[in-house]
């Protein structure tokens, strides 16, 4: 049996997935601190005719590109950027989720909140409260934060921010807003570090993309009109055989 339409199936289905995420990569480019998703291709070998191997494109796996992104200066004092490895949480209607997106901002419940008013956790699990008459914040290093309040000499520590990683962070759940879930317990950083007055960018280059986008659409052309030879050929001996009948 001639498998080569099958094949070429197979890899086109293969290249639309791969275009599915380098276009949802390509929109996300100014999302602050998005995580690009890559896909992963295999052959896989299915016995033909007269013993001979043939080849499928499949897809194996999509997963998580998570190196960091580019630090921006913003300028915000409630503004941070993870250094290196590590997630903040926030507290949502589904639980916690965990990100590396730090423009916060103050509720007018004086808690320190996600742009989507969040609650922002501390290292143990509990909301921030920043007092009322908190002239400036400070954000140092280790994630530890300080206020100061007029009429007293020195700044007052309000809280910590938690900084975690995962064991697998492969298994970890995508979901929006560049926010990811997960089943397994993290664990705090001791070391852990962030920036204030910056935030992280996405980790795609745009141009990259774009030229895998163009390179994407050569393959899905060249793809397209080997399918349309093979049809024609098909139909080409059909209509001979026709004749010889």
């Amino acid at each position: 049996m001639d498998t080569s339409l099958y094949v070429n199936l197979s890899y086109q289905s293969s290249l639309t997935r791969r275009l599915e995420l380098i276009a949802n990569n390509i929109a996300n480019v100014n999302t602050t601190a998005f995580k690009a998703e890559r896909v992963m291709f295999d052959d896989v070998l299915v016995k033909g005719g007269s013993n001979q191997d043939i080849a499928f494109v499949i897809d194996r796996a999509s997963y998580t590109d998570f190196n960091t992104g580019s630090i921006t200066q913003t300028g915000n004092q409630l503004d941070v950027a993870v250094v290196g490895d590590g997630w903040l949480s926030v507290e949502t209607p589904e639980g916690v989720r965990y990100t590396r997106d730090g423009r916060f901002t103050i509720s007018q419940d004086q808690e320190l909140v996600a742009v989507d008013g969040s609650p922002v956790l501390d290292r143990n699990g509990g909301r921030i409260l920043v007092p009322q008459e908190a002239q400036t914040v400070d954000i140092s290093q280790s994630g530890a934060i300080s206020v100061m309040i007029q009429g007293e000499p020195l700044p007052i520590e309000i809280g910590q921010l938690g900084i975690y990683d995962f064991e697998q962070p492969q298994q970890l759940t995508r979901e929006q807003s560049g926010r990811f879930s997960s089943d397994e317990q993290p664990n705090i950083i001791e070391t852990g570090q962030v920036q204030q007055f910056a935030i992280e960018s996405a980790n795609i280059n745009p141009i990259k993309e774009i030229i895998k986008l163009l390179e994407l659409s050569r393959s899905y052309t060249q793809v397209a009109k080997s399918s349309s030879d093979i049809h024609e050929q098909k139909k080409d001996s059909i209509g001979r055989l026709a004749k010889n009948n």
